[in-house]
Formats: structure tokens, C-alpha cells, sequence
């Protein structure tokens, strides 16, 4: 039995955690433990503070709302990571996350976590192109940075309405088949 971190940056409760949620229920199906992040909900959250605090500690040593959150994806064995697409970036709720996330990687750049399996959501009104981008950035930084294993990706368009991903079976089909690999 694996576990899952599912950090969901979107600020609403939509198309992104929709997405990201069916690729959880599925791997909850086959066993997995699953625990859900929604950063929105954080009172106190702080981004990265280039202290490098956690280049000496190994791990962050900012203590606020975030460091839970920041303290499950390193003990996770796999990760699922949702954001809309806000002017072309990742909504500021998720880079906060991902920002932080610079204390897995020690003072040589050498990951000082254990290797996971990343599924990747990302959704946005318009303009799928740019958040292709940014789905493959945020993977990225998980492959290149992290080492660790991607199951695959989501890209959602046209999801200005909160409830567009719910009625998109080809998503739903996407994420389950994600969601199984876990």
C-alpha cells in the first residue's frame, strides 16, 4: 500500500480538483492511502524564504500551514499535483507549494527524498497551449529536480465554469487510467 499526497492549488473547488480527486478515488480503489491538500484553505502560508535552513536541516524548517503539507509529499511514495492556469503560471497557491518544495533537493541539487510517481492536472478557461506548458513545467520539476516517475498529465480547456471537468468523460477516462498506475 502506497501514499498519496494530492495537492490541490486551484483557489476553487473545480475543474482542476475534479480531475485530480477521480485520480485518487482510483488509486484509493487499488489500496492506496490518499491525503488531500487543498492550499486555499491554508491560513498561514508562507513561500519559500531562501533561509536555506533546510540545506543544513534536510528538510524545510519554515513552520506554518504549509510545512504539513510540504512534510507529506516528502514522505509520499507518489504525488498528485492540480493547478489552474492563471495568466500563463501555475495559480499562486500551487508555486507557493512548489516553491517550497526546494528543501528536497540538497545543498548539491542532489534529491534528498525517495523517488515518487507524479500525475500531473492542470486546467484553464482558454489558451490550452500555454497550459500544456505549464503541465509539462510542473512535471519537470518533479522528474528533473526530484527524480521521480510520471504517470501521465491532464490539460483541461475551457473550464471557466467550476463544473466543466464533471461532465468531460474523456478526462475522467484519463484520470482513472492515471489513477490506476498508482
Amino acid at each position: 500500500m502506497a501514499k498519496i499526497a494530492v495537492v490541490l492549488g486551484s483557489p476553487r473547488k473545480g475543474n482542476s480538483e475534479t480531475i485530480a480527486m477521480k485520480i485518487a478515488e482510483t488509486a484509493k480503489q487499488n489500496g492506496n492511502d490518499i491525503e488531500v491538500f487543498r492550499l486555499n484553505d491554508l491560513k498561514n502560508a508562507k513561500g519559500c524564504q531562501a533561509c536555506m535552513g533546510c540545506k543544513k536541516a534536510g528538510r524545510c524548517v519554515v513552520k506554518d500551514d504549509m510545512l504539513p503539507v510540504i512534510d507529506a509529499v516528502r514522505d509520499a511514495d507518489g504525488v498528485i499535483v492540480a493547478a489552474a492556469d492563471y495568466f500563463g503560471q501555475p495559480c499562486s497557491q500551487y508555486r507557493m507549494s512548489e516553491d517550497r518544495m526546494y528543501s528536497f533537493v540538497g545543498p548539491d541539487f542532489v534529491p534528498n527524498i525517495s523517488k515518487k510517481k507524479v500525475a500531473v492536472v492542470v486546467t484553464c478557461g482558454s489558451g490550452k497551449e500555454g497550459a500544456e506548458k505549464i503541465a509539462d513545467a510542473m512535471e519537470g520539476t518533479f522528474v528533473n529536480f526530484f527524480k521521480a516517475e510520471s504517470l501521465g498529465k491532464i490539460v483541461l480547456s475551457g473550464g471557466f465554469a467550476p463544473n466543466v471537468a464533471a461532465g468531460d468523460a474523456d478526462a475522467l477516462a484519463k484520470a482513472e487510467a492515471i489513477g490506476k498506475k498508482f
